[in-house]
Order: C-alpha cells, then structure tokens, then sequence
C-alpha cells in the first residue's frame, strides 16, 4: 500500500493524496515572473502585453485555470501594475503592460530592507563580522542576506539586476564561517528552538560541525553578478518551430 493514499473531503474522496505546504509569499513575485517571460523582447528591450490574453497559456506548472484565478484578484493586478510596469490605456476596456526595470529594481530593494532580516539571522550575521568590522560592514552584510532570501523567489535575471545594483555586495566577507553562522541560525530540532529561530545549545556544536561546507556555488555566482550582467534574451530559450 506504499504511496497508495487519498482524501476524504465532505462527501468526495480525491484519489490525489499528495500534501503540500503553503507559505505566505508576497503575489507580485509571480506576477514578475509571467510578465518577464511574457515581455521579453530583445536585448535589455520589453514589449507591452495585454494581461488578459495571458490567461489563455499555461505556464510552467501553473495551468490556464489557475492562471485565470490569479489576475482575477484585480486588487493583486492594481498593485502590480503599478509597482512593477509601464502602463498604456488602450481603451476602457483594455489595458496593456510591460516591464519598468527601474520600478522592479526599487521594488526589488524595498524588499531587501535589512530591518526585516529575521532576528536570530541578524545576530549571526552581525557577529560574524568581528568587533573590527568597518561603520557600515553591518548593515550591508545584513542586505546582502535579505538579497539572498529574495532571491529565491526571482527568475535568474532579476537576481542579476538585484546584486548588480549593490556592485556585487564588494567588501562584505563571505567566509565559510558565515555559511556556518547561517545555517545555525536557521536550524531548529523542537518547537521551542524554532519559535526562537535558532539550534538549541546541546545540540548546536554538532550541527554547525556537521553543517560546515564550502561556500555553495549559487553565492559565487550572484558575487559576480555586477561585473556578468547578461543581456534580457539571454536568460530565455527561443522556441523552436516545425521545419
């Protein structure tokens, strides 16, 4: 009977008995993430999309119903229209879109506010750095973590443009020491220890020791970011036609 499982719902029985975990997530990332690959044009060059005919695709593991659910949430719409694109009123009923990477980028940074770097996180970070650190080490390597946990939620493009922007976050150590002082801030083995988002004492030696690593390969690549920007096309594969 091994992965033979469903739900019991009402009076329905749903043979799907997968589980999945939902956390709060912020929409306009996926809002970003459909309209750059639905606005991409040519090199660093966007075009402008009617959002309404979007809702005919499919993208990704998202499919057209789900899609249709989404832009009907004209409050989500609003706020990514006018956060993340320029906007053109073709007539009352139809208004169409493109990517603004100025409005991007700024939201972008707003969101790498160093002041909601989650404390245990924070205090890591902070300590890492040493009592010599220089004024201001703190603080961007405080963004540099906040653009770090951004990042996992942005197609590679804009990851690009993020660190670019702050030259690659230069200066800021990223020893394996801070990979280590990273982990442990994150890792949890009770209820207690997560509520207070870090290892408990007994155990935190063993897990720092087992947890110890090089520096993973996607923080050398988003070091290098400011000096490898890429073109917009580049990070979109053409679609094939039948000969």
């Amino acid at each position: 009977m091994k992965n033979k499982r469903s739900w019991l719902v009402g009076n329905w029985t749903i043979s799907d008995g997968s589980a999945a975990v939902l956390t709060p997530v912020d929409p306009l990332f996926i809002y970003l993430s459909l309209l750059t690959s639905a606005s991409v044009s040519g090199d660093n060059e966007w075009k402008f999309v009617d959002i309404d005919n979007m809702l005919l695709e499919s993208h990704g593991s998202m499919d057209a119903e789900s899609i249709r659910l989404f832009f009907s949430m004209q409050d989500v719409r609003a706020r990514a229209l006018e956060a993340l694109c320029a906007v053109r009123h073709i007539s009352s009923d139809t208004v169409v879109a493109k990517i603004d990477t100025a409005k991007v980028v700024a939201w972008l940074k707003r969101k790498c506010d160093p002041c909601k770097l989650p404390p245990a996180l924070a205090e890591a970070t902070v300590a890492s750095l040493g009592a010599s650190a220089a004024d201001g080490l703190a603080e961007r390597a405080k963004t540099r973590e906040m653009a770090l946990l951004v990042s996992e939620y942005l197609p590679e493009y804009w990851t690009a443009q993020l660190f670019a922007e702050y030259n690659g976050f230069d200066g800021v150590c990223s020893s394996e020491k801070v990979e280590t002082k990273r982990v442990q801030a994150m890792v949890f083995d009770s209820p207690d220890s997560y509520a207070q988002g870090i290892a408990s004492p007994s155990d935190a030696a063993r897990q720092a020791k087992q947890q110890e690593k090089p520096k993973p390969a996607k923080e050398k690549q988003l070091e290098k970011a400011a000096k490898m920007s890429k073109s917009i096309t580049s990070f979109f594969q053409k679609k094939k036609t039948a000969s």
